[in-house]
C-alpha cells in the first residue's frame, strides 16, 4: 500500500478505532471505581495519520492496522505502586490480553529510567453483541498503567528529546536518570505511608470494637475515617466529603471526642436521615447531621430541607432523654 492507499484506509478505520477508544475508556472507569481504586487521571488518544505513518514506515509492517498495537491507546494514572497490580489483574479477568511488559524488568538493578506497564488487549467476544462494542473484536488498544510519578518522569523526558531532537549528553542523563531514581524511592515511601495509614485505622478500629467505645485520640483524616467506620459500618464512605467534614471540625474547634459523642447519639436516629432524603446517606452526611443535632454552637449553612430534618432529629431526641 502507497501512502494514499493507507491514508485512505486509516479515514475509513479511524471512527471504528474512536468508539473503541471511548468505550473501553470509560469500561475501565467503572472497573476502578467499583473496585475502588484511586486514580489521578485515565487518558485515551487516537493516533494521528502523520505518527501513524512515521511508525508504520519506521517498522516496515507488512500489515500496518493488524501489526501495529497501539494506533488507540488508553494511560492509567494511578496514585499507588500497589494498585498497578490490582488494575493488571482486572485488565485480565475482563479483557482478552494479548501481551504484557513490565518496563521495569528492563531495568537493571543498578539502573533507573522509564517505568510503566504496557498491555496489548482486545475486546471479549462476549462483549461483541451489545450496540458499543460492535465490530470491535479485531481492535488492538495498547493500556500503558502507572504512578503518577512515573508518569511526570516519562513526560518530561520524553519532552526533552522532543524538544532537543537527539540524544542528550552523559552528564545531562545521569541526572535525568537520578530524578528517575529519587521518584521510584518516593513510590516507595508513599506506598509505605498508605499502608502504615490503613494499619493505623485498622488498629483504632479494632481498639475501638474491645471497648465499645471510639478511642482514638488525635484529630485527623485517619481518625476521622476511622470513626465513621465505627460508628456507621454499613454506609458509604465519600473521600472529598469526609474531607470537607475534618475541615469543617478543625475550623470550628470541635475535639475528637465531643466528635464521637455526636456520632454515638446519632446513631439511632440514622432512620429518620433515611427517611427524609432521596437517597442512602453516606457516612460524612451523616456525621454532620450528628454534629448539627447535638453540638452546641455549631454553625451550619443548612438549607430549609435540611433545617427540617435537623428539627424532627432534634425532636425525636429530646424525646429519647
Amino acid at each position: 500500500m502507497n501512502q494514499d492507499e493507507i491514508y485512505q484506509e486509516y479515514k475509513k478505520q479511524l471512527p471504528i478505532y474512536e468508539r473503541a477508544e471511548k468505550n473501553v475508556k470509560g469500561a475501565i472507569i467503572e472497573f476502578l471505581n467499583e473496585n475502588e481504586i484511586p486514580f489521578l487521571a485515565v487518558t485515551s488518544r487516537v493516533k494521528e495519520f502523520d505518527s501513524f505513518y512515521e511508525k508504520i514506515s519506521r517498522k516496515h509492517y507488512d500489515n500496518p492496522f493488524s501489526d501495529n498495537e497501539d494506533f488507540c491507546g488508553i494511560r492509567i494514572i494511578l496514585y499507588y505502586l500497589d494498585d498497578i497490580e490490582k488494575v493488571q489483574q482486572i485488565m485480565e479477568e475482563n479483557f482478552v490480553v494479548q501481551k504484557t511488559e513490565n518496563k521495569s524488568n528492563k531495568l537493571g538493578s543498578n539502573e533507573f529510567g522509564y517505568r510503566s506497564n504496557h498491555l496489548i488487549i482486545k475486546i471479549k467476544d462476549s462483549w461483541t453483541v451489545t450496540p458499543n462494542y460492535k465490530r470491535l473484536e479485531h481492535i488492538k488498544i495498547e493500556i500503558q498503567i502507572r504512578t503518577s510519578l512515573m508518569h511526570t518522569w516519562a513526560a518530561i523526558e520524553h519532552k526533552l528529546g522532543y524538544k532537543t531532537n537527539q540524544e542528550l549528553d552523559e552528564n545531562l542523563k545521569r541526572k535525568l536518570y537520578l530524578l528517575s531514581a529519587k521518584l521510584e524511592d518516593a513510590d516507595m515511601q508513599f506506598q509505605e505511608i498508605k499502608h502504615q495509614a490503613d494499619n493505623y485505622q485498622k488498629v483504632t478500629l479494632e481498639e475501638s470494637l474491645k471497648v465499645g467505645k471510639f478511642i482514638g485520640t488525635e484529630l485527623n483524616i485517619d481518625t476521622i475515617q476511622a470513626l465513621l467506620k465505627f460508628y456507621f459500618p454499613t454506609y458509604e464512605e465519600h473521600n472529598n466529603m469526609e474531607k470537607e467534614l475534618l475541615d469543617e471540625i478543625i475550623k470550628q474547634k470541635i475535639s475528637i471526642s465531643q466528635v464521637s459523642d455526636c456520632a454515638n447519639k446519632i446513631q439511632p436516629l440514622v432512620a429518620i436521615i433515611e427517611k427524609n432524603l432521596s437517597r442512602i446517606p453516606t457516612r460524612a452526611n451523616i456525621m454532620k447531621y450528628g454534629l448539627e443535632v447535638f453540638m452546641p454552637n455549631y454553625i451550619s449553612a443548612a438549607g430549609d430541607s435540611r433545617k427540617k430534618i435537623i428539627d424532627e432529629l432534634k425532636s425525636r431526641a429530646d424525646n429519647k432523654q
